[in-house]
């Protein structure tokens, strides 16, 4: 019959392009991975340099200010001071490899150790801060899109504007004398060790930090959804009678949350800096405050070593964040 086209030269030209799609995909992730790589090690380089061209000697502080020359001489070759920087950053880069960032300079731990105890207290706060700003910003933006209120898309963008504004040590300050002192509802200070007990340290200091995050995710995917809302499929999706869940899920959520996935993958470092602030005003031990302290003190391993950690993080949900995205939505080109 003409016009029929052979069930087997369709099949066929579906899996050349499935093909075609896999080896893109394949292509794209090496990529991505080669240049994450790439990136992980700058930031090693940037963490090694950043505190060495910072003023002050770190011998000389933890010495004290009668130390005699001879002395500092002697701690300077006792710790690889004395080296090249060149040759110091051999060592520091091998050593990685070998699970050594160094020792402080003060307190003689590891710094592996200062890591593994105080990291997961940051890495609990950011990703408490995450859901909360998912299980905000997504039904406020898909209220706002489905309303199509001129009224409720001005208050919207008035209140994130407000939001943004706002600096996040004061919401902290004010979230701590309103949840934690007035109505009680967190500690004002402490921290437990454990789940689920630690949350009720963690949950004030999580929701604040989210307070820059929700206003940004809520718009970029409230622009999204007005996108997606404007496609033929999903009037093909009301035509079909699809179910409510799968018609905002599969038909307007799916489509519209990659831009804002790559979004909050890129915004993790933002993150690391509001929890550094949160963990200071809450007297929280999380690795932020080590690190405040590490730089007050000139403590190069420490520095070196949780900046590096912050870095790799940072370009690890980048990576991350990038694959979802495609995943999420297939109109999404990665190049």
């Amino acid at each position: 019959m003409a016009g029929v086209i052979p069930t087997s030269l369709s099949s066929g030209k579906e899996e050349d392009g499935a093909n075609r799609n896999r080896a893109a995909l394949r292509r794209v992730f090496y990529g991505r991975s080669l240049r994450s790589l790439s990136v992980g090690f700058w930031v090693m380089v940037i963490a090694f340099l950043m505190i060495r061209l910072s003023p002050g000697d770190p011998v000389r502080i933890a010495l004290g200010s009668e130390a005699t020359e001879a002395s500092v001489a002697e701690m300077r070759h006792k710790l690889g001071l004395d080296q090249s920087i060149f040759y110091q950053f051999y060592r520091y880069f091998i050593n990685i490899f070998k699970g050594d960032l160094g020792y402080s300079y003060f307190s003689n731990r590891s710094v592996t150790s200062v890591v593994t105890t105080h990291l997961p207290v940051t890495l609990m706060i950011i990703a408490l801060s995450i859901f909360l700003g998912i299980l905000l910003a997504i039904p406020i933006a898909l209220f706002v899109a489905l309303s199509k209120n001129q009224v409720t898309t001005y208050l919207f963008r008035a209140f994130t504007s407000i939001s943004l504004a706002l600096p996040g040590f004061f919401l902290a300050v004010v979230g701590l004398y309103f949840f934690g002192i007035k109505l009680r509802w967190a500690p004002a200070a402490g921290y437990e060790p454990g789940f689920p007990g630690n949350l009720q340290f963690i949950w004030l200091p999580a929701l604040v930090n989210c307070g820059s995050l929700v206003p940004v995710l809520s718009r970029v995917l409230h622009s999204s959804l007005m996108d997606t809302l404007d496609e033929e499929f999903v009037e093909t999706g009301v035509i079909r009678g699809v179910s409510k869940i799968r018609f905002y899920w599969s038909y307007l959520l799916r489509p519209s949350l990659a831009p804002t996935v790559v979004l909050l993958s890129y915004m993790i470092g933002v993150m690391i800096g509001g929890t550094v602030i949160m963990e200071t005003i809450f007297s929280l031990p999380g690795i932020g405050r080590e690190l405040i302290t590490a730089v007050d003190s000139r403590d190069y391993p420490v520095v070196q070593g949780i900046v590096m950690i912050f870095g790799l993080i940072v370009v690890f949900f980048s990576f991350i964040g990038d694959l979802l995205g495609y995943l999420l939505d297939r109109r999404v080109t990665l190049s």
